[in-house]
């Protein structure tokens, strides 16, 4: 498998010890980000903010239910072992840049990746906004409908680049060209699926392009079907383009029907001008009805008419830039009290030790176009790391991320090139590499990938060797919202089978219920690697019970795992040193293949407006066979790690003293096979001013050895300073400590540690046009022609003056 590589197993032994962990929280910067962006989609007062994730996950809760000036998501990662090697590779506080986020009221997201069950999407707003949430069906995003101070019942969670299942190309300007904006729905009743929205979406889709080719029949069949749905975004545009249809077609009484429907229906619509002339070119009958009409006072420059519409050949494009520098300073102090040893009056009371001294720089580069052919996205990740007490060594620099995809949209065919991380396809992981989706089917979509694996951000492309191929033909959705996809892997080291996999994702959802599941299987070691279960379902009250069941080998098995606990860096190395064959590095590493298995299960219920309490129990196995090292061919037997056990309650308090502020308290209990430990955390955030945030933090701990009579206390008090100094500019300050006293019989311990992060995040974006605030100037001062033009020139055929600008005349 390509991704976590021969140390994954080390990082997923430490999932169960990790999750209490007692460590100050970092806001140090990303270097292998946990996310993997936002996008924002703008329409008359409803804001759908998509927010990506790198790593699968499951939607747990959120907080506050439907208003507030923050909201805050709860999210389990599926890939424990996954979110392993994360915890010792990225930032536990991630910024998360989204351009044109002001236009929605979105004053800043982050995400907090601390826990290694739990991810914390946090999003602030200007002001107390009203929000409704929910999961996608990939399990890697999070999609946010925005309404504004009131809430609205019409504007949902369903982002066009996703109802159209469709890649995400980062087109930030908010405005999706191929499936239009996330109107509103108006007079029909009824409601309707997510799944149902999705086959709206896809009939759109290809009616517009039959449209486009001329195939009216098929057009006229593809939009009357999108109208027996009940009320909902696409309705107005498959409305108007049924009519036009009928019109190119000759058929003007059908025509003239479907237009005054149009205007009985939608009397204040965006189209609703452009319908009236082509009403009135019907019933008057002059002239060719299917000739081009022109917009008030002329078209604009770079538009063209397209029968009966106007449409732009101009490319709009993006660039959105986010960078941060932190210093980040680690040091502890160490004094022990042995009753039995005579005191040495040379030793140092305070045995010092600095773990942390370096400067932390990341870069994070977007830039997106899109036009009436293609859209697409080229993305930059990296950062650099600079130790001040090794003057010997380099810096590090390692990207995470430089890939360029492209959509071309009549062929419904993408394209992601250069290294990025994948989770899906027998996928887990970064790559180096490309791939491949086509979409010929609304219910149909072939992907085809290929590469080399990136274990580390420091990897150069296409180390050691290492290349793999595979497909996956993803089928759905069918009853009500299920998807499946089928996939076929395999990797090679060099001429060496190293993985050869075949299995099956499943994914259901609906707006109350999630459910994924994975099946993978290696025909080439004949061995399961995985049977995965995860789900949520949110019941009437807005409580939700989540959970999962995991079995898996950790690492996935590949013939690379016969280099665990050896010294070889390649199987090459191996077998030119040694007399085995390709098949004993088989065995040897199914045996060196630890298996980890889990379950999991939560719930979370709202007590009121202003309260939630949450609870959650885990009970985790890790077993690492029998396995023979390549050093002294002796067998080394490893006792299986047994059951552990991690229980969680936590009450969240949102708007207590001051709207904004939130406080959360949580108590953890963890039955371990050496030791019991006892956590109480408390952690709150209060705005002082609209820019100064305070978010201090406590943590209590007690531990206690089953074998021994050694107790442990903790202490962890830590406070995180945030100041907005500009919209495109933070300042972070965190001071953190722990006091940790360990005691057993004549012999008493004490460490403490010091932290502190300081640091500045900027971002910035442009475009082919105004600025968000100089746009909304535009607006607002706009004469009538310009109005006009934009109105006219934002068509249901994929064409828009796009989000905040007005195309110049």
């Amino acid at each position: 498998m390509a991704g976590l590589g021969h140390r994954g197993w080390l990082a997923a032994a430490l999932v169960g010890s990790a999750l209490f962990a007692l460590r100050p929280v970092s806001a140090q910067p990303v270097l292998d980000r946990t996310s993997a962006g936002a996008q924002l989609a703008n329409h008359e007062g409803c804001a759908i903010l998509k927010v990506d994730f790198n790593v699968r996950i499951r939607y747990a809760s959120h907080f506050p239910l439907e208003q507030g000036n923050e909201l805050r998501i709860a999210v389990n990662l599926i890939d424990r072992s996954q979110a392993a090697v994360l915890a010792l590779l990225t930032s536990r506080r991630e910024a998360v840049t989204l351009p044109d986020g002001e236009r929605a009221g979105i004053k800043a997201i982050d995400l907090e990746t601390h826990n290694l069950t739990e991810a914390v999407l946090r999003i602030v707003f200007h002001r107390a906004l009203s929000y409704h949430v929910a999961s996608t069906s990939d399990a890697r995003s999070i999609v946010i409908a925005i309404a504004g101070a009131n809430r609205s019942a019409t504007c949902q969670p369903i982002y066009p680049a996703v109802a159209s299942r469709t890649s995400a190309t980062g087109d930030t300007r908010g405005v999706d060209a191929d499936t239009g904006a996330a109107v509103r729905p108006k007079d029909r009743s009824g409601t309707m699926s997510d799944s149902d929205l999705r086959s709206a979406a896809a009939w759109m889709d290809e009616g517009r392009a039959a449209l486009k080719h001329n195939n009216l029949g098929g057009a006229i069949q593809l939009f009357a079907k999108v109208l027996k749905y009940p009320q909902n975004q696409y309705s107005a545009d498959a409305q108007e383009l049924l009519g036009l249809a009928h019109q190119r077609g000759g058929q003007l009484s059908q025509a003239r029907a479907g237009y005054e429907d149009y205007l009985r229906r939608y009397p204040n619509g965006e189209q609703n001008e452009r319908v009236r002339q082509r009403l009135a070119g019907i019933v008057t009958a002059v002239g060719d009805p299917s000739a081009p009409q022109q917009a008030p006072n002329g078209l604009p420059g770079g538009m063209v008419p397209i029968g009966k519409f106007a449409q732009t050949r101009a490319t709009n494009w993006t660039f959105v830039a986010s960078g941060s520098s932190f210093y980040i300073r680690d040091d502890s102090f160490r004094t022990v009290k042995d009753a039995s040893v005579a005191p040495n009056p040379n030793a140092d009371p305070d045995d010092h030790a600095v773990h942390q001294n370096e400067m932390l720089s990341t870069l994070d580069l977007m830039g997106t176009w899109n036009n009436d052919q293609t859209k697409g996205r080229i993305r930059f990740s990296g950062g650099e790391e600079h130790r001040f007490d090794a003057p010997n060594q380099t810096d590090e620099t390692g990207i995470s991320a430089l890939s360029m995809e492209t959509r071309v949209k009549d062929w419904n065919l993408s394209m992601v090139a250069g290294r990025q991380t994948l989770n899906a396809d027998g996928m887990l992981g970064r790559f180096d590499g490309m791939l491949f989706s086509w979409q010929p089917l609304p219910m149909l979509k072939v992907d085809l990938v290929g590469g080399a694996p990136a274990s580390s951000r420091y990897d150069v492309p296409f180390k050691n060797e290492r290349y793999f191929y595979g497909a996956g033909i993803g089928l759905g959705p069918f009853f009500g919202g299920l998807e499946t996809t089928l996939y076929a892997i395999e990797q090679r080291d060099r001429w060496l089978v190293d993985r050869q996999a075949i299995g099956a994702d499943f994914r259901y959802v609906d707006p109350n219920k999630f459910a994924f599941g994975n099946v993978d299987y290696d025909v080439h070691f004949q061995r399961l690697n995985a049977t995965i279960f995860s789900g949520s379902w949110t019941f009437f009250d807005k409580s939700t019970i989540y959970g999962g069941a995991d079995y898996r080998r950790t690492p996935y098995l590949s013939t690379w795992n016969a280099l665990i606990n050896q010294p070889f860096a390649t199987l090459y190395d191996i077998l030119k040193s040694q007399t085995e064959t390709s098949q004993q590095l088989q065995h040897s590493a199914i045996d060196q293949t630890p298996i980890y298995k889990s379950a999991m299960l939560g719930f979370s219920h709202p007590l009121s407006d202003k309260l939630q309490v949450a609870a959650d129990a885990t009970i985790v196995n890790l077993t690492q066979p029998i396995a023979q090292t390549w050093l002294n061919s002796s067998l080394l037997a490893t006792l299986p790690a047994g059951n552990e056990y991690y229980y969680s309650a936590q009450l969240i308090g949102a708007n207590i003293f001051k709207d904004g502020d939130m406080y959360i308290g949580a108590l953890r209990y963890a039955q371990l096979l050496s030791s019991k430990q006892y956590v109480l955390d408390l952690n709150a955030r209060y705005p002082l001013t609209n820019n100064w945030l305070l978010s201090p933090a406590l943590r209590l701990g007690y531990e206690v050895d089953n074998a021994t009579s050694l107790k442990q206390y903790t202490v962890l008090p830590s406070l995180l300073v945030d100041y907005q100094w500009t919209r495109d500019l933070n300042f972070e300050f965190e001071l953190g400590a722990e006091w940790t006293r360990s005691v057993q019989p004549r012999i008493r311990s004490a460490d403490t540690e010091l932290l502190v992060t300081i640091g500045l995040h900027y971002s910035f974006h442009a475009d082919n046009g105004a600025s968000a605030n100089a746009a909304d100037d535009k607006r607002k001062s706009a004469t009538p022609a310009a109005a006009a033009v934009c109105r006219y020139n934002a068509h249901p055929d994929g064409s828009s003056c796009g989000s905040g600008t007005l195309i110049s005349r």
